[in-house]
């Protein structure tokens, strides 16, 4: 169950996993078949978009990171988005990449901004 309401009947939202992942939907199906995208929690860098950050799958199967506001924000990056501003230039968020060794580095999601580190692994 999620804390969200159906814009269409009213009734609760819960997440639901299908073959593209997770999901929200109307707690009311069949009657009701409102569903939307589980977003990130970051907000998309676009100026004047106003749109969330959420996990996406490409037609070969990769996954990538868009705009829930397409196709009018075409914003997109194959590196997933973490909720940190960039110590150096500002960017609302950093990107992080795992390398096959297991060594995960942050970078800037702007082209121009150079900042990078490298992250130690969690234990967990």
């Amino acid at each position: 169950m999620t804390d969200e309401t159906c814009p269409t009947c009213g009734k609760a939202m819960v997440i639901k996993h299908g073959r593209f992942g997770k999901f929200i939907a109307c707690s009311g199906y069949p009657e009701c078949k409102t569903t939307k995208p589980v977003t990130l929690g970051i907000a998309c860098p676009e100026p004047g978009c106003g749109g969330q950050l959420v996990e996406r799958r490409s037609r070969r199967g990769k996954t990538f990171y868009a705009c829930n506001k397409y196709p009018d924000c075409k914003f997109a990056a194959w590196a997933r988005p973490v909720a940190e501003p960039c110590p150096k230039c500002g960017a609302p968020f950093l990107t992080e990449r795992v390398a096959k060794g297991g060594k995960r580095t942050r970078q800037c999601v702007r082209g121009e901004c150079d900042y990078r580190e490298e992250v130690a692994p969690s234990v967990a």
